[in-house]
């Protein structure tokens, strides 16, 4: 892992840096919470054991004279890990709404740069038996897939824990300020020359498997999403100034049932994910109007992280994401409707490849100085700076950001004991004072929402909405799934019938009554009130159009599945 890394900050990775202001702390995380108890000493014993393999956890952020090159990982000569793994103790009960007020705490507030930029704060005193860890780290570290990726590092997939021996730590000396700005002037022009290769490179990928048209449309779909991001759209009540101040709630869900509700009515899983989102925000606007808003918006924007890194940066840490601002529907009544909408949405973006076009553009604007992104990135965070650019283009550029992490689907443990639950964290900023963070593990889905604390306070009437939207979309899939499965079972038996026999009628044959009268072609025994019956689909056959009352998306459901949902309420 130490072979991947790179000692100067990536472009991504330094932009949260210049992101972040004292009331839009640039930071991610998850609450871990454990079943059984062990202590802070074993905690601090085990994570010293292992920190050689995560060599970033012990370097600190430095950045370069006059910002002429992005700041660079240099190993702390003062590190020590107690620092950084902190002590807390919840009153009785202990319950969960406790754990959630003291991690918001946790999450307000910036990190102190003069320290690798993360803490592990020890949680004693949860109901039922239980530890929990919170991990906050600064996003220039990590981005949700390589945060995940430490779960190999940090927990193992069976109860007895990997034998690891704790190597010493030898930091090399810190760069005075000549060989930091001598490093920084021969990286950029190193970085120029890989910048233009990546931006080439980038361009191929993009059109490769395009024909001349689909490029040309590809690009003119591009435009057009573009111009709308750029245009003002619609704020909601919690698109205003932030604070300082942090909340967080979340929910936990069957991922059977979301893989479920996925296989019934088409889509992916992260359609899913964004169609549950959007059902409780409405159900927020619906329920709590705000007086600003005169009706409920047509659409709402969700800025979705996109993974782009590739399988050859598999457990590099830094972030590789791109972003695909997504319209989602507000107005739609039928939750199965709202779901094909979304899906329709993220489709079109997928086949014109909209998050590869984005990361050009990401890539493209790259190429300008250090210095020049460090002023303009840290200029757009503040807070007077973004009233005045609201006149022009869109602030916030979206209502809120949803991002879903898949995660490993066995139980983890640490030091033996059992990771029960992941609740993943995002950060508020830009004035979008809500946002949601989706992971899967151990056959669950966690959705945590962090808010700001005036912007975004209802936090926990939001996740509440959460709970109310999936039960909403989980029974119409049941409700579905439950006339197909009739359907189909009444089409098979149908088809397996014997035929009756002929009667003969002018040289052929019909039915008859129990009079011995025949019978006319709509009453025979292959009709049902007065139309006759067409053969029941072949297996494997798509479902016929007329099984629901909303059309779902053609796509396979596999038998698995397709027993799984059956189980549903």
């Amino acid at each position: 892992m130490q072979a991947q890394l790179q000692r100067r900050l990536g472009a991504v990775d330094a932009m949260f840096l210049y992101m972040e202001q004292d009331n839009q702390p640039m930071n991610v995380g998850a609450v871990f919470v454990f079943e059984g108890h062990f202590s802070y000493r074993s905690l601090l014993l085990y994570l010293k054991s292992r920190l050689h393999l995560v060599p970033r956890y012990r370097q600190r952020v430095v950045s370069a004279p006059l910002n002429f090159g992005h700041p660079t990982w240099e190993d702390d000569p003062q590190f020590e890990p107690r620092k950084h793994v902190l002590r807390h103790k919840l009153d009785a009960p202990g319950g969960d709404e406790q754990l959630k007020d003291l991690a918001g705490r946790i999450f307000t507030g910036t990190l102190d740069r003069d320290k690798p930029l993360w803490e592990l704060h020890y949680v004693e005193g949860l109901s039922g038996k239980r530890t929990a860890i919170i991990f906050k780290i600064h996003h220039c570290m990590v981005d949700g897939i390589a945060g995940v990726g430490l779960t190999q590092v940090l927990f193992d997939p069976v109860p007895v824990p990997r034998e690891i021996k704790a190597e010493p730590y030898r930091p090399r000396p810190m760069p005075d300020a000549g060989m930091r700005l001598y490093d920084a002037l021969w990286d950029n022009l190193s970085e120029r020359v890989a910048h233009w290769t990546r931006l080439q490179r980038g361009l191929v990928a993009f059109g490769e498997g395009f024909s001349p048209e689909e490029v040309r449309q590809a690009a003119q779909k591009f435009a057009v999403t573009i111009g709308n991001f750029l245009l003002p759209l619609t704020k909601l009540p919690f698109n205003r100034t932030l604070t300082e101040e942090r909340r967080i709630a979340w929910r936990t869900f069957s991922f059977a049932e979301a893989r479920a509700i996925r296989a019934i009515c088409g889509g992916t899983l992260n359609d899913v994910a964004l169609a549950i989102v959007t059902a409780a925000v409405r159900r927020y606007l619906v329920r709590h109007p705000a007086k600003k808003l005169k009706s409920l918006p047509q659409t709402m924007r969700i800025l979705v992280p996109v993974n782009i890194r590739e399988e050859t940066e598999r457990g590099a840490l830094g972030n590789r994401i791109s972003f695909l601002p997504v319209e989602v529907p507000l107005r739609l009544d039928d939750p199965v409707e709202r779901l094909h909408s979304v899906h329709h949405v993220m489709n079109e973006m997928k086949e014109a490849r909209l998050a590869g076009a984005v990361n050009l553009m990401f890539e493209a604007l790259q190429g300008l100085p250090p210095m020049t992104q460090a002023m303009s990135l840290g200029a757009i965070s503040s807070p007077s700076i973004q009233n005045i650019l609201s006149y022009f283009t869109a602030v916030p550029p979206a209502n809120l950001i949803c991002t879903n992490v898949p995660g490993p689907q066995v139980p983890l443990y640490l030091m033996g004991h059992r990771l029960e639950a992941i609740y993943p964290t995002l950060p508020v900023c830009l004035e979008m004072g809500v946002d949601f963070a989706i992971t899967s593990y151990d056959q669950q889905l966690f959705i945590t929402v962090s808010g700001d604390g005036q912007a975004g306070g209802e936090v926990e009437l939001l996740s509440a909405y959460l709970e109310e939207s999936f039960l909403e979309l989980r029974n119409a899939a049941a409700i579905k799934d439950t006339t197909y499965i009739k359907v189909c079972l009444e089409a098979e038996a149908a088809q397996t019938a014997p035929a009756p026999p002929r009667q003969p009628v002018n040289g052929r044959k019909n039915a008859k009554n129990k009079k011995g009268d025949k019978l006319p072609p709509e009453l025979s025994p292959s009709s049902k009130n007065g139309r006759a019956l067409s053969p029941g689909p072949a297996e494997g056959s798509p479902r016929p159009p007329e099984l629901s009352r909303v059309q779902a998306p053609p796509s396979p459901v596999p038998q698995a599945e397709l027993r799984e949902v059956t189980s549903l309420p």
